[in-house]
């Protein structure tokens, strides 16, 4: 069984990053319009987002001033400047290499051109990892004022919710920090939040899953295999994407960019050719609408609390 604390979900950490975060990107917004009249629930999903997002980190951090403690300040984000004082963009080359293909690229001219894109790019930083993680540790001061903000912020002790996902997956968490504080005061009932939220958010992880283990798709997938094999022997794309990057290892740059180029162009045109991606899409609609039905009643009560966390969020103003 995998167990994993909840602020380890993308969802919680990008609230984090929220409320540690002084620079004012997840700043607390007026909720009135010019006339001081309280605003209207926005109508695109998100709008919606960005306003429970900034809900979230504005009830956190009165909740953190509370409890008198300082959140310590966010790194920087790799590679994008000081977005608040006009810092550059993404390079947009960046972007396109990190195109999805969530089941095997099919774009031969793309693959040519980008590699494995995000495979490549996880290579590439690889080395720089190692030398940050070369860096001088934090003093035991600064150590102690993280632990005491995380504390704060995401809870002690025994983690008191608990779920577990349509992949199996369990999930836990307290709720006793100033996260679970300002959900409640958003949703009306936190560990319900908590159980929807968690289902919602993996029903795509899910959908995925399932795929890859219905045999429509597995019987594609050996065909993909045999069409790869006389570049290289793989079962699966993230297999051929192993094997690339064991082989890269100690070669030039030029040359290891060149099998990854090869590797890649390999992958799409045998994608293209056995409709794996097409046929993994296909099933994943499948899958999603069955998951849809087997979690309606989470997915309806996160859509009531999500609606109360909007109209409360507009109400005071968040």
């Amino acid at each position: 069984m995998t167990t994993v604390r909840a602020f380890g979900f993308v969802a919680m950490a990008a609230l984090s990053m929220c409320v540690v975060s002084t620079a004012g990107g997840c700043a607390e917004g007026p909720g009135r319009d010019d006339a001081g009249k309280p605003q209207s629930v926005p109508g695109s999903v998100r709008a919606q987002d960005d306003l429970l997002k900034r809900a979230e980190s504005t009830l956190a951090q009165r909740c953190l001033a509370e409890r008198r403690v300082t959140p310590p300040p966010a790194p920087p984000g790799p590679d994008t400047g000081d977005r608040t004082g006009g810092g550059p963009a993404p390079d947009s080359r960046e972007a396109a290499a990190r195109r999805p293909f969530p089941y095997g690229i099919d774009d031969p001219a793309w693959a040519a051109q980008h590699g494995f894109g995000g495979a490549a790019e996880t290579a590439r930083r690889h080395g720089e990892d190692g030398a940050r993680a070369q860096e001088p540790r934090s003093d035991a001061q600064e150590a102690r004022r993280q632990q005491r903000f995380l504390d704060a912020m995401f809870g002690t002790g025994r983690r008191e919710l608990s779920t577990r996902t349509a992949t199996g997956l369990v999930v836990r968490a307290n709720s006793d920090g100033c996260l679970a504080e300002a959900q409640r005061v958003l949703y009306g009932d936190q560990a319900r939040w908590f159980r929807a939220t968690v289902a919602v958010d993996n029903l795509e992880a899910a959908a995925h899953h399932r795929v890859t283990r219905d045999p429509a798709y597995r019987a594609v997938l050996a065909r993909w295999a045999r069409c790869v094999a006389p570049v290289h022997k793989a079962d699966d794309p993230g297999e051929l994407r192993d094997a690339w990057q064991r082989r890269a290892r100690g070669l030039p740059p030029d040359r290891a960019a060149a099998l990854q180029r090869r590797y890649a162009v390999a992958e799409a045109r045998c994608v293209r050719s056995t409709d794996l991606a097409g046929t993994g899409a296909r099933l994943e609609r499948r899958h999603t609408a069955d998951l849809r039905a087997e979690y309606a009643d989470l997915i309806a009560d996160h859509r009531s609390m999500r609606e109360r966390g909007l109209r409360h969020a507009v109400r005071h103003g968040l």
